[in-house]
């Protein structure tokens, strides 16, 4: 845990902003999921001329 502190601590302002933003939207995603996979597999569909 001590290591972690310290690689935290020695990152930019801007990687550690990076880095929340992207955990941020990783959980979305998480939350999500059913919504996400419909979409894709929506996207799919029409672009694979199949059935919605």
């Amino acid at each position: 845990m001590k290591k972690i502190a310290e690689w935290w601590k020695s990152l930019d302002p801007s990687m550690k902003g990076l880095i929340i933003i992207g955990l941020i939207c990783l959980i979305g995603i998480i939350f999500r999921w059913d919504y996400v996979v419909g979409g894709i597999r929506k996207g799919f569909n029409y672009y694979g001329g199949g059935a919605d």
